[in-house]
């Protein structure tokens, strides 16, 4: 039996495109994860254009993460067959699912503080991802230099939204970052009051909660994936805080054991790491921005190991894959050292992380081994290296 869609969800789908700015060839981005049944949902404030493109590709095939105008066959939004719409609707609501390619580097960081205080998760469906504008730009958002841009963004994207909580089962929105703070009071979404400051070393974070559109709102300052000086600890108490906190009674269906019970539960094992290794094999990263916090973490969860992966008798399987630009993929290896991790997170920190690596001969003569020094100086302990050859030094 075809169950009817929703009109707000057909309205979500066929929109025109209301600025130049949106990523040409996408669609709207309804949620990550399905609002009619998540109890919580994350808020940011339009979807990261990493959704659809990399390296000025769009994603296709295994990689494909959502809905776009040349998976579905079409010419625009606005002329979307019936079928075309429950596509997007479908693959949005499913963004989750094993089978899928969810931007884990970006959602597993929330998911971990959302499963830690609420025990919920977008994984099991108890919650989604929401965003003010469904839309993803080019610049991102923060690069939007006019700000009649922004607004139109904003005054479209809205009324969705009200829609999705008007409609949906979530009763409690959590906000992740200064900037989703100050728009959705700016925007008259919700009144958020003073919850007191989280300190943790030299991170200093401040706490909000408040009420609107018939639901609870609660955030902090910091921005989980990119805020300097986010560790495991900071984490941590973060979720203690998120558990500690007074949800109204019945407004969320899924609550762990552990805070039900008095107790603080600590941010729950990620599943990155495996004894403190990278488990191997299991990462096919789309960037290089992606390979930075993945080492970073790695680094704060595993200070007793000395290489990255479980060496035994070969250190040269790879561990780790990254997309690099034009086609080409990247391997680190199991016996890539810590030194030279740490080396490599302290130039990328400095530098960024998408500056160009240069592609050097091996010991073997082959065009494949990675560097990331902008000097091409190799550093100890760096087994980074091209799965296909080039014909000569290059960067990439």
């Amino acid at each position: 039996m075809i169950v009817e869609i929703p009109e707000y969800l057909t309205k979500m789908v066929g929109r025109r495109v209301p600025v130049a700015e949106v990523v040409r060839g996408t669609t709207p981005v309804l949620s990550f994860g399905d609002p009619r049944h998540a109890k919580v949902a994350t808020l940011g404030i339009n979807p990261s254009v990493r959704e659809f493109v990399e390296d000025g590709r769009m994603l296709s095939g295994p990689l494909r993460r959502l809905a776009t105008l040349e998976s579905l066959g079409a010419q625009s939004t606005s002329r979307l067959t019936e079928e075309q719409i429950r596509a997007v609707i479908k693959e949005c609501a499913s963004y989750f699912h094993p089978n899928r390619n969810p931007y884990r580097l970006w959602f597993d960081p929330l998911d971990q503080i959302l499963r830690a205080g609420l025990g919920v998760s977008y994984y099991d469906g108890s919650a989604c991802h929401l965003d003010l504008v469904q839309l993803a730009t080019d610049p991102v958002w923060g690069n939007l230099s006019d700000g009649g841009v922004k607004q139109a963004l904003l005054k479209e994207g809205l009324p969705h939204l009200r829609n999705q909580l008007k409609f949906g089962k979530i009763r409690l929105v959590v906000l992740n970052g200064r900037e989703v703070l100050d728009q959705v009071a700016a925007v008259g979404l919700a009144r958020l009051e003073s919850s007191g400051t989280l300190r943790v070393g030299a991170l200093s974070c401040s706490l909000y909660s408040g009420k609107g559109e018939g639901v609870r709102f609660i955030g902090w300052s910091t921005n989980l994936q990119s805020s300097f000086g986010v560790t495991l600890e900071f984490r941590s108490q973060l979720g203690r805080w998120l558990a500690a906190t007074k949800i109204p009674k019945g407004s969320i269906a899924m609550v762990s054991a552990a805070s039900t019970k008095g107790q603080q539960p600590a941010v729950q094992s990620d599943d990155r790491f495996d004894a403190g290794y990278v488990v191997e094999g299991r990462f096919k990263l789309p960037g290089k921005a992606d390979l930075l916090q993945l080492l970073n973490d790695w680094l704060e969860v595993s200070p007793r190991r000395s290489t990255i992966g479980v060496v035994g008798k070969f250190g040269g399987r790879p561990c780790i894959f990254i997309a690099l630009h034009k086609d080409r993929t990247a391997v680190l290896n199991v016996d890539t050292k810590r030194t030279a991790v740490e080396q490599y997170v302290e130039d990328a920190r400095e530098r960024g992380p998408d500056v160009p690596w240069s592609v050097i001969p091996n010991q073997r003569g082959r065009v494949n081994k990675l560097v990331f020094r902008e000097d091409k100086a190799e550093t100890q302990g760096w087994y980074c290296y091209l799965l296909e050859p080039l014909s000569a030094p290059a960067k990439i």
